[in-house]
């Protein structure tokens, strides 16, 4: 495996994790937008968000949420014609899995399209935390983990992004040959370490999580 190219030195008072959309619709196989390989990535997400409490680093969970009276859909009911349905407030799969359930002092916000810093709070959260380093994990690895990490760059901040711990899915023939989950994976993490910022796993992480608090 070659040298990366960056590895930020993470400091717990300036970090955070951010976990995106594990929430019942995409992470439960009754779930509408069923994501199948985010079964794998919830043990070390539930790892990581442990070790970040101990740290008192902040754990904050994004939701994809709408109204769901088509008021604030806009071009993703173009692509979704359900999704006012799917992902409504008053809708039970909007909330996160039980396995991964905030506690108290965690942070929830809740986004209507795929970047977490859209029309949200999350910037304000951040900083008047004074964070600069994120933590990224949960799911679709190159949709809205993706679009969250490209718009936290462009906010300078450091990423890291967790390599066992983001999801990507499969995608059918839309005249280009079919993409498995796999293929997604591996060039959107390629394409974070080679252009947003630092790749590695969730074990990693925890390790200097600990070892900074020594």
């Amino acid at each position: 495996m070659s040298k990366p190219l960056v590895r930020w030195a993470l400091q717990p008072s300036r970090s955070a994790v951010v976990v995106v959309d594990m929430q019942k619709v995409f992470c439960e196989p009754q779930g509408a937008l069923y994501v199948p390989a985010t079964a794998a990535i919830v043990q070390p997400i539930a790892a990581l968000v442990e070790a970040a409490r101990a740290a008192a680093v902040p754990v904050i969970y994004l939701r994809h949420v709408v109204r769901g009276d088509g008021s604030d859909t806009g071009r993703m009911r173009d692509l979704y014609p359900n999704v006012d349905d799917i992902l409504a407030r008053d809708d039970p799969g909007i909330e996160i899995i039980e396995a991964l359930a905030p506690r108290a002092g965690d942070v929830v916000v809740d986004k209507l399209f795929y970047s977490g810093f859209h029309n949200t709070d999350l910037d304000t959260v951040l900083r008047v935390r004074d964070i600069d380093t994120l933590i990224v994990c949960g799911t679709v690895t190159n949709v809205c983990c993706d679009t969250t990490i490209r718009d936290a760059v462009h906010r300078e901040y450091k990423v890291i992004v967790l390599s066992d711990a983001n999801a990507a899915m499969d995608y059918p023939d839309l005249g280009w040959g079919r993409v498995s989950a796999a293929e997604v994976q591996r060039v959107a993490l390629t394409t974070f370490a080679y252009e947003f910022g630092e790749v590695t796993t969730s074990g990693d992480v925890i390790d200097r999580l600990v070892s900074a608090g020594r």
